[in-house]
């Protein structure tokens, strides 16, 4: 007779990896209409701004031809090289970028002259470095227009915002830097010890599309082994380009453990979302849906709490950089 061996340890120590998350506040200076889901707005927009406020205006457009492609801003955010020495990522195509914008979810449309914008700003790893070319750059795109009718915002304030708190401190006023005493930045390492304090019984409220797959398609469902599945995948690999190096634990146990967790009360569905890329000089229509929705998880192990915490922090699966898949976790 083989007697049965202990449970696994599901504890996965997560790596050290520095996360800012910030509040930024736009000033709109004309009537205008946006869309509104505004995180491809956001996004589309600032890529220009950052390489034009970053880069010298030989490189706009062409970072290919940087000469100093190891030292430019605009290339280590947006065209993150492979690092050497990590076989299984050598040929990965879409790289996490080390940041997350955070849109409004209100769905406003129209604005007036005058009205506020305001929309949340991820910083992750080696991001953080680059915290004063995120500022500029988001000063430059207000400056070159919003939306179709390119309505001119004044960049009126950004602030650092204290990890899980709403409450920040200013960075950007009135067209100045501001020097903070210190950062208030979260260690991801330190999600566990949180994630502990929380109740085994959760809310998981999805906030925006979640896009994530399972045996190559998209799930449709609520499917919590999948979603932790998941953002291990996306830790590792924002470990590995942005952050101290190589994690790769096995996490095959924790995602067992998930799908075990039994799931009530869910109220998901599929949402479709249309963006217009212009990647390659071209423009063209994309849909983008994924799912949306509650849940509550009931007797969720201290790990899958880590896990399903650092979701809520760094967005999970794809598209994450327009603020799709952000997910909130919450005492039901």
């Amino acid at each position: 007779m083989v007697l049965p061996g202990p449970p696994p340890d599901l504890a996965l120590p997560f790596p050290p990896l520095a996360v800012l998350r910030a509040r930024v506040t736009y000033r709109l200076l004309e009537d205008t209409t946006l869309p509104g889901d505004k995180g491809a707005l956001l996004r589309g927009g600032f890529g220009y701004a950052f390489q034009r406020s970053a880069c010298p205006q030989p490189c706009w457009g062409h970072s290919d031809r940087c000469a100093a492609a190891l030292l430019c801003p605009y290339r280590w955010v947006f065209e993150t090289p492979h690092p050497a020495g990590v076989p299984h990522l050598h040929d990965l195509q879409d790289v996490p970028r080390p940041f997350v914008i955070e849109p409004p979810l209100d769905q406003k449309r129209p604005y007036a002259a005058g009205e506020t914008l305001e929309f949340g700003l991820l910083l992750i790893g080696r991001g953080v470095d680059f915290l004063p070319y995120f500022l500029v750059g988001f000063e430059e795109l207000g400056k070159a227009g919003l939306g179709r009718d390119l309505a001119k915002a004044r960049m009126e304030r950004v602030e650092a915002l204290e990890p899980f708190r709403a409450v920040g401190t200013p960075v950007y006023q009135d067209g100045r830097l501001v020097e903070p005493p210190e950062l208030p930045l979260l260690n991801l390492a330190e999600l566990p010890v949180r994630a502990a304090d929380l109740p085994a019984d959760l809310r998981l409220n999805l906030r925006t599309p979640l896009r994530v797959k399972s045996r190559g398609a998209f799930i449709e469902q609520m499917d919590l082994g999948a979603i932790v599945q998941a953002i291990c995948w996306r830790l590792g690999a924002l470990s590995v380009f942005h952050g101290p190096g190589l994690w790769r634990p096995d996490y095959r146990p924790l995602v067992e453990a998930a799908r075990a967790v039994r799931v009530e009360q869910s109220e998901v569905r599929w949402v479709d979302w249309d963006r217009t890329s212009t990647r390659g000089g071209e423009r063209r229509k994309m849909t983008m849906g994924g799912l949306v929705g509650t849940a509550t998880l009931r007797e969720v192990p201290p790990a899958v709490r880590a896990a399903l915490l650092a979701a809520s922090v760094l967005h999970v699966g794809k598209a994450c950089v327009f603020g799709h898949g952000w997910v909130q976790v919450s005492p039901r």
